[in-house]
């Protein structure tokens, strides 16, 4: 077994991949702002997103009621430079959440915004000085 790809249920299809496609600029690979799915070229993975209630329908189950606390998962980007990076996306009106910031333990700079589902995002790159 191998992990085939991410897919994120959205709730607003054509927010969502306006985000992903044209924000943060990943290459589509499969799939029409319409939706109801689409991929985008991640690198070495596949990113994809769904409408949320076409999901609900092809399971067969209303999404549960329940209520689930922030951040069940993060959705990491590796780059180069974290700080040009995050400079870029603010220019594009991605508001981010906690500013690019050394993690020494982790030993890489990262920074992280919330895409239109609020989902959580981080940059992450080398730290300063050690290069890729």
């Amino acid at each position: 077994m191998h992990l085939s790809q991410t897919r994120l249920l959205v709730s607003d299809f054509a927010t969502s991949f306006r985000f992903y496609s044209q924000t943060l600029g990943l290459p589509v690979s499969f799939g029409i702002e319409e939706g109801p799915y689409a991929s985008f070229d991640a690198g070495h993975d596949m990113l994809a997103i769904y409408g949320r209630g076409m999901m609900e329908d092809a399971i067969g189950q209303p999404r549960s009621t329940a209520e689930r606390g922030p951040d069940q998962f993060l959705l990491g980007f590796s780059v180069e430079d974290v700080d040009e990076a995050t400079a870029q996306l603010e220019a594009r009106g991605v508001a981010f959440v906690s500013p690019p910031s050394d993690q020494p333990v982790w030993q890489i700079r990262v920074a992280h915004f919330r895409d239109p589902d609020g989902n959580l995002v981080e940059l992450s790159g080398p730290l300063k000085g050690q290069g890729s």
